[in-house]
């Protein structure tokens, strides 16, 4: 396990230089501090940099920094890089209480997320920035804010079930189809919608499964049913020939999956224009990062590396906002508007409903 230790705008790490971090020169002081003990520190629990979630590590990364460059006044931040077993989250939360950590963002991954649970008490509070499988309880002080695709379906749901419902006035139960790809992914945020549209009260087949090589199966299905919405829970190639055979007269809907990415991307999915979805503030808005003062990630940051980008920047925000001392709070952030409560173990986000124009999300 390796620690990193970002204060007063200077990382420092044993053995390690700035420059072989891709941080670039570094400023000595940036502010100045009475003594070390003034500042709180936050915990960030990351995948090895060298190992399979490495990019999604070295976004993160990026982003908590860029989130403490512009408000790390009176906050430290180490960064822990480990194998993600209950063994070594065990021995980072030593670490941390040795070094008097106040607050833990992360793990990153599920299996990190999950494997809290396998530690009994957790003795710091913990902001997990994913999802943990199973039924097991969480420890009454770890939070969860997350991208995960399933909080996306749930929002989706709701939307499109008001919108359907108002233009029925009530006569019917609104009826959905949901359409999927095989992917694990795909399969979670259909099962999540499907989930909250029953529960809504309207009507839904199971989802059905559909691999590109197998789109006869749609065709054959489609002449079957009679729904007032589709959900496509799939990329956006797949979902491109998938309209063309569901036609241009039934409403289509589906989460982040459906994008493209914004206008600074160059893929482009003519063909899903009219189709609408959910997206980050920060791809449908590429400004946005800079109008906050943040600078822009990296250019060679993949799409899924600007997601994680611009979590990492929201992370270190919701961390920030745990330090105020107040039970809640909302965050106009650029993964979405954040809400928590006080009461709920989660942090609330809501993404930003979008329309395919010119085969680019957009604002809507």
């Amino acid at each position: 396990m390796q620690r990193r230790e970002w204060m007063f705008g200077v990382l420092t790490a044993a053995g390690v230089t700035a420059t072989s971090l891709g941080l670039g020169a570094l400023p000595r002081i940036a502010w100045s501090q009475s003594a070390v003990d003034a500042v709180d520190r936050i915990g960030l629990l990351l995948p090895r940099s060298a190992g399979p979630f490495g990019r999604a590590s070295v976004a993160v990364r990026a982003g908590v920094e860029a989130g403490f460059r512009r408000d790390g006044r009176g906050l430290a931040v180490d960064i822990y890089e480990i194998d993600e077993t209950p063994q070594t989250l065990a021995a980072a939360y030593r670490g941390m209480l040795e070094r008097g950590t106040a607050l833990v963002l992360g793990p990153l991954t599920r299996n990190g997320a999950t494997a809290l649970l396998e530690l009994g008490d957790i003795p710091i509070t913990t902001i997990a920035l994913n999802q943990i499988d199973g039924d097991g309880a969480l420890p009454w002080n770890v939070l969860i804010f997350t991208l995960a695709i399933e909080q996306e379906a749930v929002q989706v749901a709701d939307s499109a079930f008001q919108s359907v419902r108002e233009r029925l006035s009530g006569s019917r139960p609104p009826r959905a189809n949901v359409v999927t790809a095989t992917s694990a992914i795909g399969k979670r945020a259909a099962g999540a919608f499907y989930e909250r549209w029953r529960s809504l009260g309207g009507e839904a087949a199971l989802p059905l499964e559909l691999e590109e090589s197998a789109l006869y199966k749609l065709r054959t299905a489609i002449k079957k049913e009679d729904g007032d919405v589709y959900f496509l829970s799939m990329g956006p190639q797949l979902a491109q020939p998938v309209r063309i055979i569901i036609g241009g007269g039934v409403p289509i809907y589906g989460t982040s999956l459906l994008s493209t990415g914004g206008i600074e991307q160059t893929a482009r999915a003519p063909g899903l224009d009219g189709v609408r979805l959910v997206e980050m503030p920060s791809v449908i808005q590429p400004n946005l990062v800079s109008m906050l003062g943040y600078p822009k990630a990296p250019a060679e940051f993949t799409l899924e590396m600007l997601r994680l980008y611009a979590l990492g920047i929201d992370a270190f925000r919701v961390a920030r906002a745990m330090f105020s001392g107040q039970p809640g709070f909302e965050i106009d952030g650029l993964t979405g508007k954040l809400r928590y409560d006080g009461r709920q173990p989660r942090i609330e986000r809501y993404a930003s409903p979008a329309e395919y124009r010119d085969g680019t999300p957009t604002a809507s």
